[in-house]
Protein backbone atom coordinates (compact mmCIF):
# COMPACT_ATOMS: atom_id res chain seq x y z
CA UNK A 1 0.00 0.00 0.00
CA UNK A 2 1.49 3.17 -1.21
CA UNK A 3 1.31 6.36 1.38
CA UNK A 4 0.06 9.73 0.73
CA UNK A 5 2.82 12.18 -0.31
CA UNK A 6 1.81 13.90 2.99
CA UNK A 7 2.17 10.82 5.22
CA UNK A 8 6.36 10.90 4.16
CA UNK A 9 6.72 15.03 4.94
CA UNK A 10 8.76 16.28 8.09
CA UNK A 11 6.80 18.37 9.17
CA UNK A 12 2.41 18.49 9.68
CA UNK A 13 0.61 21.47 9.87
CA UNK A 14 0.59 22.67 13.81
CA UNK A 15 -1.71 25.34 14.34
CA UNK A 16 -0.46 26.39 17.51
CA UNK A 17 3.11 26.20 16.51
CA UNK A 18 5.04 26.01 19.84
CA UNK A 19 7.78 28.25 18.60
CA UNK A 20 6.17 31.37 16.75
CA UNK A 21 4.71 34.53 18.17
CA UNK A 22 2.44 34.97 14.82
CA UNK A 23 3.16 34.77 11.04
CA UNK A 24 0.91 35.94 8.14
CA UNK A 25 1.39 36.08 4.25
CA UNK A 26 0.63 39.16 2.07
CA UNK A 27 1.43 39.38 -1.83
CA UNK A 28 2.72 42.98 -2.04
CA UNK A 29 2.71 45.00 -5.19
CA UNK A 30 4.58 47.76 -6.20
CA UNK A 31 3.47 49.12 -9.44
CA UNK A 32 5.54 51.77 -11.30
CA UNK A 33 2.63 53.65 -13.53
CA UNK A 34 -0.53 52.02 -12.34
CA UNK A 35 -2.65 53.16 -8.85
CA UNK A 36 -4.00 50.63 -6.46
CA UNK A 37 -7.27 51.01 -8.19
CA UNK A 38 -6.00 49.51 -11.22
CA UNK A 39 -4.63 46.86 -9.94
CA UNK A 40 -7.59 45.59 -7.86
CA UNK A 41 -9.80 46.63 -11.11
CA UNK A 42 -6.99 43.85 -12.92
CA UNK A 43 -7.58 41.37 -9.85
CA UNK A 44 -10.53 41.43 -9.13
CA UNK A 45 -9.64 41.29 -5.51
CA UNK A 46 -9.95 43.48 -2.90
CA UNK A 47 -6.36 44.69 -1.19
CA UNK A 48 -6.51 44.22 2.62
CA UNK A 49 -4.51 47.50 2.37
CA UNK A 50 -3.14 50.17 -0.25
CA UNK A 51 -2.03 53.31 -0.94
CA UNK A 52 -0.83 55.98 -3.86
CA UNK A 53 2.27 57.76 -4.18
CA UNK A 54 1.34 61.23 -2.75
CA UNK A 55 -2.14 60.08 -0.59
CA UNK A 56 -1.85 61.99 2.81
CA UNK A 57 -1.30 58.73 5.37
CA UNK A 58 -2.39 59.45 9.57
CA UNK A 59 0.52 58.19 11.73
CA UNK A 60 0.37 57.03 15.09
CA UNK A 61 1.29 60.36 16.57
CA UNK A 62 -1.54 62.21 14.81
CA UNK A 63 0.50 63.61 11.98
CA UNK A 64 -0.09 63.60 8.79
CA UNK A 65 2.79 61.83 6.00
CA UNK A 66 2.75 61.64 2.20
CA UNK A 67 2.89 57.97 0.90
CA UNK A 68 6.05 57.74 -0.94
CA UNK A 69 5.19 54.78 -3.36
CA UNK A 70 2.41 53.77 -4.48
CA UNK A 71 1.89 49.48 -3.27
CA UNK A 72 -1.26 47.06 -2.95
CA UNK A 73 -1.38 44.41 -0.59
CA UNK A 74 -3.04 41.64 0.41
CA UNK A 75 -2.92 39.77 3.36
CA UNK A 76 -3.78 37.20 5.57
CA UNK A 77 -3.44 38.43 8.75
CA UNK A 78 -6.72 39.57 9.73
CA UNK A 79 -8.28 36.01 8.08
CA UNK A 80 -6.42 33.08 9.40
CA UNK A 81 -5.49 32.39 13.46
CA UNK A 82 -2.56 29.97 12.26
CA UNK A 83 0.60 29.94 13.74
CA UNK A 84 1.44 27.66 10.74
CA UNK A 85 2.96 29.44 8.13
CA UNK A 86 1.27 27.05 5.48
CA UNK A 87 -2.30 27.89 6.11
CA UNK A 88 -2.02 31.55 5.60
CA UNK A 89 -0.12 30.96 2.14
CA UNK A 90 -2.90 28.55 1.17
CA UNK A 91 -5.64 31.17 2.31
CA UNK A 92 -3.76 33.87 -0.02
CA UNK A 93 -3.17 31.52 -2.91
CA UNK A 94 -7.35 30.58 -2.86
CA UNK A 95 -7.65 34.28 -2.52
CA UNK A 96 -6.15 34.30 -5.87
CA UNK A 97 -7.59 31.52 -7.30
CA UNK A 98 -9.61 34.02 -9.79
CA UNK A 99 -6.66 36.27 -10.38
CA UNK A 100 -4.12 34.36 -12.30
CA UNK A 101 -5.05 36.10 -15.90
CA UNK A 102 -5.07 39.59 -13.99
CA UNK A 103 -1.29 38.43 -12.63
CA UNK A 104 -0.02 37.81 -16.00
CA UNK A 105 -1.16 40.56 -17.11
CA UNK A 106 0.02 42.67 -14.03
CA UNK A 107 3.63 40.84 -14.91
CA UNK A 108 3.56 40.59 -18.96
CA UNK A 109 2.33 44.43 -19.68
CA UNK A 110 2.90 47.11 -16.83
CA UNK A 111 5.85 47.87 -14.60
CA UNK A 112 5.31 46.02 -11.69
CA UNK A 113 7.67 44.34 -8.78
CA UNK A 114 5.71 41.77 -7.18
CA UNK A 115 6.33 38.95 -4.33
CA UNK A 116 4.59 36.88 -1.49
CA UNK A 117 6.29 38.06 2.13
CA UNK A 118 5.50 36.24 4.89
CA UNK A 119 6.21 37.31 8.37
CA UNK A 120 7.84 34.54 10.84
CA UNK A 121 7.79 36.02 14.45
CA UNK A 122 9.75 33.36 16.78
CA UNK A 123 10.83 32.73 20.16
CA UNK A 124 12.10 29.05 19.66
CA UNK A 125 13.97 26.60 17.42
CA UNK A 126 12.36 25.99 14.21
CA UNK A 127 10.88 27.76 11.49
CA UNK A 128 8.16 28.03 8.75
CA UNK A 129 8.02 25.35 5.92
CA UNK A 130 6.60 24.92 2.63
CA UNK A 131 5.33 22.34 1.24
CA UNK A 132 5.47 21.16 -2.68
CA UNK A 133 1.66 21.85 -3.44
CA UNK A 134 2.43 25.41 -2.15
CA UNK A 135 5.52 26.22 -3.90
CA UNK A 136 4.06 24.35 -6.93
CA UNK A 137 1.33 27.20 -6.98
CA UNK A 138 3.56 30.04 -6.70
CA UNK A 139 5.79 28.96 -8.92
CA UNK A 140 2.66 28.50 -11.35
CA UNK A 141 1.69 32.67 -10.39
CA UNK A 142 5.27 33.55 -11.38
CA UNK A 143 5.30 34.71 -7.81
CA UNK A 144 8.55 34.51 -5.31
CA UNK A 145 8.19 33.93 -1.86
CA UNK A 146 10.85 35.90 0.95
CA UNK A 147 10.60 35.40 4.61
CA UNK A 148 10.91 38.56 7.28
CA UNK A 149 12.31 36.50 10.33
CA UNK A 150 12.02 38.37 13.81
CA UNK A 151 13.39 36.43 16.51
CA UNK A 152 13.05 36.96 20.58
CA UNK A 153 13.42 35.58 23.43
CA UNK A 154 10.03 34.12 25.81
CA UNK A 155 10.94 37.20 28.03
CA UNK A 156 10.24 39.33 24.96
CA UNK A 157 7.36 38.91 24.03
CA UNK A 158 5.10 41.94 23.20
CA UNK A 159 3.09 42.66 26.40
CA UNK A 160 1.20 45.76 27.06
CA UNK A 161 3.24 48.37 30.17
CA UNK A 162 1.77 49.87 32.53
CA UNK A 163 3.07 53.36 34.02
CA UNK A 164 3.35 53.48 37.56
Amino acid sequence: MKNSPIASRLTAIDHECGTCDRTCAKLLIYPAQLDHEAITAILAVKPTYAQNKGDEIPTRRGTIRMARTTYWCLSSDLFVASKDVRPHIEWLLDALSNSTQGLQTLQDHHEVVMGVECEWWSYGLGGPALWPEQLRRLADLNLECGFSLQFHSEDDIFLPTTSK
